[in-house]
């Protein structure tokens, strides 16, 4: 046939194995979860999955693959089980692209495929990644290296044997091993479905002869605090968590699409501290979040990042949204990786937008919920002045210490308890008004060190600025008697002026002292008193608290103090007048 009448046919180049297999695949534990997903659409009972330093096997107890199989099925790229017809399982089928078995090109030098199906002979081959590369290298065409007898055998088992399955060997391991606790955990949040299989069927992950169990998750479940049910309360996921101070169940999130109900069910938990949501003995690899299976397999991770509200609540927060209605027979909606799902499907953007209503339905739950349990909360979500809820927090964490030294070290049980009864009624206000005050005399120490006032400014002529200097000097003399006993002799102030031996009051006079004599027409004698005024009003109120004693609520309500912030207005530069 001339070269102009050849039929036009795709052709592949071995180029397809890197983007497909090793760029898709880069983490150990989720090859490890690809070669599970296949044991499990296998219909296998039993996952064996055994690590150590230098290689990994899986084994599972599945259908198993004949020659045939293992040439048109598995070493077929794009075929999927969906595809064959022969399969009665009653599972749902996870894999769907057929490119899922690529993964195992990405972790090691050597992997070594042993299978056998009921009533056939044992078939498999080597894959020999850098003989691989060197095809790929020069677009070449590539064969497994074939199995010996002997090689079949060891591997397997005696080539009469009964059994069916496959075995996957991975020899020199070029990526970074997870610990086989960290893929415990992995694996049970992956395959959560396992726990709760359907009567008569059963699926059995076991790492290093230990199974994948519910306790592996025990870490993460100890620790939640708040949960919201998704749709109904789920018995499945209660028994998991047996401390919760909080829970509530968020209802009507079913919607419609295109005729059909899509149900959306599950359910989003909140940690104590965020740091909790990295499982431990992952280095930060691993992180719970908010993740959504379908079918039970897990199909997109953080969730909420595609509808974030940037808020501290989502920090603390990781969870199961379960929608089967994603996986239909006429669309696919998931990334070739599997890790993933099609971000502008139709379906999915309805999705996301009723799961944004859950989200906002757990913000406004979560700060009020801390609060009760005194626990920092979402400055941004609280109704209250930020500085305000800033002080209740830190206040709450210094309680949270005298009673953990209370409990420790007070023995009788009567002091113990109104020991912390009077820690819990101490005002947080109190110590609010004392940083205020702090801040407010500071910030008006600064400003007049800015304008350069210095000692010898004050005209000693006149009565009230002499006034000044003279209380100035009586503390400052005080003080230096105290500090020259002290041991750190003179070690405690910062810096050395002669400001830090005002008061507020002081300081008030200083200021209106000089906001009038930069004024066009100066009158010194007769200055306004404008803040003095209010720091003279204040200072009995501030004498106590600085002393630490405690208020009454009559100073908590006095609009002077509510509004110590306020008198940053008064030293406004008004130079022209």
């Amino acid at each position: 046939m001339k070269e102009e009448h050849k039929p036009f046919e795709f052709e592949f180049s071995l180029e397809v194995l890197n983007h497909l297999g090793r760029g898709l695949y880069r983490s150990f534990a989720t090859v490890i979860a690809e070669a599970v997903s296949n044991a499990w659409d296998a219909e296998a009972k039993e996952v064996k999955i055994t690590l150590d330093k230098t290689g990994l096997i899986v084994e599972d107890n599945g259908k198993g693959m004949d020659a045939n199989d293992f040439r048109c099925k598995f070493l077929k790229v794009g075929y999927s089980r969906r595809q064959d017809e022969t399969n009665k399982s009653k599972r749902n089928v996870i894999g769907r692209k057929g490119i899922g078995k690529l993964a195992m090109l990405s972790i090691s030098e050597k992997v070594t495929i042993v299978s056998k199906k009921q009533e056939s002979e044992i078939t498999g081959g080597k894959i020999n990644n850098p003989k691989l590369d060197k095809e790929i290298r020069k677009d070449g065409k590539y064969a497994l290296d074939n199995l010996s007898n002997q090689e079949k055998t060891k591997l397997f088992g005696k080539p009469n044997t009964k059994k069916t399955g496959t075995k996957i060997l991975f020899e020199k391991i070029k990526t970074n091993l997870n610990s086989e606790d960290m893929i415990r955990k992995y694996l049970a949040t992956q395959f959560n479905f396992i726990f709760s299989i359907k009567k008569g069927d059963s699926f059995t992950i076991k790492v290093n002869n230990k199974p994948v169990s519910i306790k592996d998750l025990q870490e993460l479940n100890d620790n939640t605090q708040f949960i919201w049910y998704v749709g109904k309360k789920d018995k499945r996921f209660g028994d998991r968590f047996k401390s919760l101070d909080k829970e509530k169940v968020i209802k009507n999130t079913n919607f419609v699409f295109e005729g059909k109900t899509i149900e959306i069910k599950g359910f989003i938990a909140s940690v104590k501290r965020s740091g909790q949501l990295l499982l431990r003995g992952s280095n930060g690899d691993f992180k719970a979040s908010v993740n959504l299976f379908t079918n039970g397999r897990l199909r997109q991770e953080s969730l909420f990042e595609e509808i974030a509200k940037k808020t501290l609540t989502e920090e603390y927060l990781y969870g199961e949204i379960h929608v089967d209605g994603f996986e239909d027979s006429e669309n696919d909606r998931f990334t070739s990786s599997r890790e993933g799902i099609i971000k502008d499907d139709p379906l999915y953007q309805k999705f996301l937008e009723e799961l944004e209503k859950v989200l906002v339905v757990i913000i406004q739950d979560w700060t009020p919920w801390r609060k009760e349990l005194k626990q920092d909360g979402d400055i941004d979500q609280d109704s209250r002045p930020g500085y305000e809820v800033r002080m209740e927090e830190s206040r709450n964490r210094r309680e949270k210490d005298f009673r953990d030294k209370i409990n420790e070290n007070i023995s009788d049980k009567a002091t113990k308890d109104s020991l912390k009864e009077k820690l819990k009624s101490l005002s947080y206000k109190n110590t609010l008004i004392y940083q205020d005050l702090f801040i407010l005399e500071n910030i008006l120490r600064e400003y007049i060190k800015l304008k350069k006032v210095e000692e010898n400014y004050f005209d000693t002529k006149i009565a009230d600025e002499k006034n000044i200097i003279d209380r100035i000097k009586q503390v400052r003399g005080d003080r230096r008697a105290d500090e020259a006993t002290h041991a750190l002799k003179g070690k405690i102030v910062k810096e050395e002026h002669f400001l830090n031996y005002a008061d507020l009051y002081d300081l008030g006079e200083i200021i209106d002292l000089y906001l009038e004599k930069n004024k066009k027409n100066p009158t010194p004698k007769k200055y306004k008193k404008e803040l003095s005024a209010d720091a003279k009003e204040i200072n009995p109120v501030r004498n106590p608290i600085m002393h630490t004693n405690e208020i009454t609520d009559h100073v908590l309500v006095w609009d002077k103090i509510k509004n110590l912030i306020d008198y940053i207005e008064r030293i406004k530069d008004k130079k022209v007048k």
